[in-house]
């Protein structure tokens, strides 16, 4: 669930506003599979998925295979709240991703999978979605561009179409005055909010975790430079 109200933040850096810097949000998330077929796979996972958004799958068996595919989401619905081991609450989503390459050599490797991974057997026709055996999550990925609307040397304030939940880590590249700027993120709060244009978006506090020390000084640069 969004946060809907202001959050106050104990910031270290002053933020300061800035016109057309952009990035994008490179997000990573497990999900566990619920079936899959040749067509497609069904997963639960904590993080809505955006219907019509293509993500790449990595599927794992051990050290036997590991595959990767790509995927667009068909479906998304939320089914519930899960506590975590910290007492936390996070939503449950079930989403339902078709395969972007089955008519590739992908479909081999896809088949080889299944029968490795299936619990019933599978004869030489497979057809129908099938319950696996699989004890290692699906890792998704996908990008979201972003628009930055603060910067401070500490964090950023940037709108987006997505919606992580409180706490995740992401990488995400941002340009500068013609520099590409890589680091790491925190979410630190993040709260719906209306475009005129664009109609609901989202907006995040992230608070950067790792950045190389030649992009720590481009940031701060950049922002002495925005105070003259």
């Amino acid at each position: 669930m969004l946060e809907k109200t202001p959050i106050k933040e104990r910031r270290r850096h002053p933020r300061h506003p800035v016109d057309d810097v952009k990035g994008t949000l490179h997000f990573s998330s497990g999900a566990k599979i619920i079936n899959m077929s040749l067509t497609g796979v069904a997963v639960e996972t904590d993080t809505q998925a955006r219907v019509g958004r293509s993500y790449s799958l990595t599927l794992k068996h051990g050290t036997d295979f590991v595959l990767k595919l790509f995927g667009t989401v068909v479906w998304c619905h939320l089914r519930g709240i899960r506590k975590t081991d910290g007492g936390d609450t996070r939503s449950v989503y079930h989403a339902g991703f078709r395969f972007d390459d089955i008519l590739t050599e992908k479909a081999q490797e896809l088949t080889r999978f299944l029968e490795a991974t299936a619990i019933i057997a599978l004869d030489t026709r497979i057809s129908g979605r099938f319950k696996l055996k699989l004890t290692e999550p699906v890792d998704l990925d996908t990008e979201y561009p972003f628009v930055v609307k603060t910067i401070s040397a500490s964090g950023l304030l940037l709108e987006t179409e997505t919606a992580p939940p409180e706490g995740s880590i992401f990488d995400m590249e941002f340009h500068l005055r013609g520099a590409v700027l890589q680091t790491s993120g925190r979410i630190v709060h993040a709260r719906e909010v209306n475009d005129p244009k664009t109609g609901r978006i989202t907006q995040i506090g992230v608070e950067f975790v790792e950045s190389a020390e030649a992009d720590r000084r481009a940031i701060e640069e950049f922002i002495a430079r925005q105070l003259h």
